[in-house]
């Protein structure tokens, strides 16, 4: 399934700020132009096959691995309602097999032993396919992958188990609050093609009378996977030349069923759609007001962008806007404006989202109508051009100096909006923004009126009449009352205003660093008064007048107590809340500040460098703040609510986070939180600040695009933020766990959501990077077979992988899964069944696969970094743990070198295949199973509470 939101594109259309000017990239033999960013230096080119497909192709020889994607332009509204989820059910067949490749494992073995990754997802009106590989497997992997839509074999005998497939990822969702609500959005639509269950499950894909799932699939299959509706992108290192002729070896002899494409015209009844409250009870503990408007998909208007342009008023916190005067007011903590202009197909959705205060669910209706009084406002007056000059100005600095992304998603995104834009426009049209166009603004505002509202009121003690099916959710829908329709006309107490000019945006973009003066690890640039500065100019991308500064204010009052750690969570809460206003400012601007809480607190900012030491300034000197009462009882309202929160997460994510609950230190059980949280007062908070201000380390690392003169500049900041009399403490880092030989520990505890969830890991014996290297060329190969096994042959769940994780300087083998058909007990007794089963596979690995499998590891530790952030990541870790050599990739490089395929074998059998090797076990029971029991490990000692159990470990040093 896909996210409703995709992630940004890569790579994109730059007009130089102000001047309009466009770049397109065309190559000699290329059929169109494709429009890209000035900092994009990679080769384009289009190609239509004569099969109707258009490719587009991107040749980077920077890249360590090639990527392609093809989307089919048809999705989950074309399903049969005799077999609603049969688009998505179909996606997951297509990777069993094909007439040439018939083995129902070979696609994901080939991948596995070729370094490669791959992934598919089914929305409303698209099925988008993709996948990475190692350079050199890629024509391989193309004859695979393009097999799919030719000749695939949609094996009968695979229907109920790809059917199980589909429900345990229904299972996996059947609890979250967006997926309920969207589809009790889409159950109020009437007739419309959007009221119907996307996702699939055993009910709705079962045989029916007339209706026989595996039939309807081959007949869906034949119908709509023709090549006059499918897209292609592809990367790789080749040139175009050799790219176009993959293009059309692979992709050419696809049919052309010559089909029109499919697309959604009904008409919705606002009479019945809109002029709604709906009264929601989620299951996870949240306080929202939403208000929804239903808008007529306006997507091709990506040149003048009305969405973008009211979704900027209507989110801005600047002074007089309804989020500055409902926040200063006590009744919100967010208010942000979203826009999904085709949600529903032919429809979409124009929304207001409000996290409310306890004082703010008791005031909806004076909310609601201040935001609608607001609307109201921004009809009259807002259609100006000078907020127009002001995105336009933002979006054209982005991407001017915008990055590259990973070849995996670049080829998603791209094969995604080649279904919706031309293909000139594909990268630049989330960006392009030609000109002000007052009538498409107010064509788009006029829709937002009380026939297309509906009002989520969405808490726990919502009333309710009727429950979700297939989803865990229980609501009441009613009218909107006439008479509060009406007092929307009427002023509201507050005086709201429209945004004011933003004062952050760059006005320069100088290079500050020396691109010729390489430098092999970051130095220290200033170093005095407990305040030390790390200076690292990327060596990678020197023309990015971008940078992160990051100001970490090391305080050992994390490690102390279950209070300090709370209380720095409810500090930088609350500061994030108060410069919420200045933070959404930055960001428009091409900025971001944040608060961490860490062991300490850690102040970033990021982006442009030309008005960031504005940004910092303001930031620090409101560091520390007056804490009143009534914030302070949000505060640990949302901390509470958090921590509690997180126990209706997917079972698979709990499990790690508990796994790092164990083996931290500062680990601590929710209960003991939520009980320590509910003790503290707003005094605590105002010493815990001066104490820690006054008794701290601090290590700034300012990486990118800074010189000297913002070294000092910054320092002198940081100093005047704090007192006269600060003392300088050591610098404390979290304890890790230090395994033991002969202990297994177990960590069980039940969940509020269905599904079991167990964590099965072996650790190591020896901590040494080489024991990491063995279990890194290992774990490709144990997760592929793992995968095969479980998942797809015997269908046990949908989340199942192997792991290698590091616990600090040990190496680690093991297991996760989250299953909604088997049991805590079952599932371990599976899982020791199995890691046996493995050492058939492992011993039958030849030399050639084993050559693969570690070459793709090198490749992927060898990778070049494709933006600033992949740059700064591996030497941020070693500053953290204080590796003054930043050498830890180095040296992981220098061991993954050195190992054998024997070392692999030994390093399994040295771990899971180890009774007396240390062992961490993580049981979940979800309450489908609540009435089984858990499994009981030999030797295991159990934890019963985590603080008692950290403070008789043994931890590394």
């Amino acid at each position: 399934m896909k996210r409703l939101t995709l992630s940004v594109l890569s790579a994109a259309v730059i007009f130089t700020a102000g001047s309009g000017i466009t770049v397109a990239a065309k190559t000699k033999d290329s059929s169109q132009t494709v429009v890209v960013s000035p900092n994009d230096k990679r080769d384009y080119a289009t190609i239509n096959l004569e099969n109707g497909i258009t490719a587009l192709l991107v040749s980077d020889p920077t890249v360590d691995k090639s990527a392609a994607a093809l989307s089919v332009g048809v999705g989950l509204l074309h399903d049969p309602m005799t077999q609603q989820g049969m688009a998505h059910y179909l996606e997951h067949m297509l990777f069993l097999g094909t007439d040439r490749f018939p083995d129902t494992n070979g696609y994901n073995d080939f991948m596995s032993k070729n370094g490669g990754s791959s992934n598919a997802y089914t929305w409303l009106d698209i099925t988008n396919y993709m996948f990475e590989i190692n350079n050199d497997a890629y024509d391989d992997a193309l004859d695979r992958f393009s097999d799919f839509f030719k000749a695939p074999k949609l094996y009968p005998e695979y229907t109920d188990k790809e059917k199980n497939a589909v429900n345990a990822e229904w299972s996996m969702r059947r609890e979250m609050d967006f997926f309920g609500m969207y589809k009790l959005n889409r159950s109020m639509m009437g007739e419309h093609p959007a009221n119907r269950f996307l996702i699939g499950n055993l009910e709705t894909l079962s045989d029916k009378e007339n209706a026989k799932l595996h039939p309807q699939t081959v007949e869906f299959y034949n119908q709509y996977y023709s090549a006059n509706v499918m897209k292609v992108a592809m990367v790789s290192n080749q040139p175009i030349k050799e790219m176009k002729k993959l293009a059309k070896k692979h992709f050419s002899s696809i049919k052309n069923k010559k089909i029109d494409k499919p697309v959604v015209t009904a008409k919705l009844d606002f009479d019945k759609v809109g002029g709604k409250r709906i009264h929601y009870v989620p299951n996870q503990d949240v306080k929202n007001l939403i208000l929804d408007f239903t808008i007529k998909n306006n997507q091709q208007e990506y040149k003048t962008k009305p969405n973008r342009f009211i979704g900027y008023l209507l989110g801005s916190e600047m002074p007089g806007t309804p989020a500055y005067v409902l926040k200063k007011a006590g009744l919100i903590s967010s208010l942000s404006s979203n826009a999904a202009p085709d949600l529903y197909g032919n429809y979409g959705r124009l929304s207001i989202d409000i996290e409310l205060t306890d004082a703010g669910l008791k005031a909806r209706e004076e909310i609601t109508r201040v935001v609608m009084s607001y609307i109201e406002k921004i009809k009259k007056e807002g259609v100006d051009s000078k907020y127009f000059n002001e995105i336009k100005t933002s979006l054209n600095n982005r991407f001017r100096f915008l990055e590259k992304g990973n070849a995996f998603g670049y080829v998603s995104n791209l094969a995604d909006e080649m279904q919706s834009y031309p293909v000139r426009d594909v990268i630049s049209a989330p960006y392009t923004y030609e000109q002000f166009d007052e009538k498409s603004v107010n064509n788009t505002l006029k829709q937002l009126s009380p026939t297309t509202l509906r009002i989520w009121y969405v808490s726990k003690n919502e009333p309710h009449d009727k429950e979700m099916h297939f989803y865990d959710g229980k609501y009441k829908i009613v009218d909107i009352d006439k008479k509060e329709i009406a007092s929307w006309k009427k002023p509201t107490k507050y005086a709201l205003e429209l945004p004011k000019v933003n004062t952050m945006l760059p006005e320069g973009f100088d290079i500050k660093t020396d691109a010729s003066n390489k430098q092999e690890k970051p130095v220290v640039a200033y170093d005095k008064k407990g305040i030390t500065v790390w200076q690292y100019p990327s060596q990678a991308f020197s023309s990015q007048p971008k940078g992160v500064l990051r100001v970490f204010i090391n305080s050992p009052e994390r490690e102390k107590s279950i209070q300090g750690q709370i209380l720095f969570d409810l500090w930088s809460d609350l500061y994030n809340l108060k410069q919420s206003a200045l933070a959404t400012e930055a960001s428009i601007a091409g900025m971001n500040l944040n608060m961490y809480s860490t062991n300490g607190l850690e102040l970033s900012v990021s982006g442009f460098t030309d008005k960031q030491p504005l940004l910092l300034e303001k930031g620090l000197k409101a560091i520390t703040f007056k804490v009143d009462q009534t914030g302070f009882k949000q505060a640990v309202d949302r901390y509470i609510r958090g921590v509690k929160n997180q126990e209706k997460q997917f079972p698979i994510y709990q499990l790690f986070d508990s796994f790092n609950d164990v083996i931290s230190s500062s680990g601590y059980s929710n209960k003991a939180l939520v009980a320590a949280a509910k003790k503290l007062k707003p005094e605590d908070l105002t010493h815990f600040m001066e104490k820690v201000m006054a008794n701290n380390q601090i290590r700034v690392f300012a990486f990118g695009n800074y010189d000297k003169k913002d070294v000092d500049y910054y320092v002198s900041q940081i100093d005047k933020a704090m007192p006269e009399n600060r003392k300088v403490t050591d610098y404390v880092r979290t304890r890790v766990l230090a395994p033991k030989k002969g202990q297994t520990v177990s960590l069980k505890r039940d969940l509020d959501v269905a599904d079991v969830a167990v964590y099965d890991l072996h650790v190591h014996p020896e901590p040494s990077v080489k024991q990491e290297a063995r279990g890194m060329v290992l774990r490709d190969h144990l997760r592929t077979v793992t995968f095969d096994k479980l998942r797809t042959e015997e269908q046990l769940a949908y989340a199942v992988t192997a792991i290698a994780p590091k616990i600090k300087d040990y190496a680690a083998l093991g297991f996760a899964i989250q299953t909604p058909v088997k049991n805590v007990e079952e599932m371990q007794q599976r899982f020791d069944a199995f890691k046996k089963e493995y050492v058939e596979k492992l011993n039958a690995i030849t030399p050639e696969e084993f050559s693969k499998l570690k070459n793709s590891v090198l490749i992927s530790l060898k990778e070049k970094p494709k933006n600033l952030s992949e740059e700064q990541a591996p030497i941020l870790n070693d500053w953290y743990d204080e590796n003054w050599d930043f050498d830890t990739r180095k040296n992981l490089i220098a061991e993954v070198e050195k190992v054998t395929l024997d070392d692999i074998k030994a390093f399994y059998h040295e771990t899971v295949g180890d009774k007396n090797a240390s062992r961490l076990s993580i049981q979940l029971r979800g309450s489908k199973f609540k009435d089984k029991s858990f499994a009981k490990l030999e030797g295991e000692t159990e934890i019963k509470d985590l603080a008692e159990f950290h403070k008789k470990a043994s931890y590394q040093k």
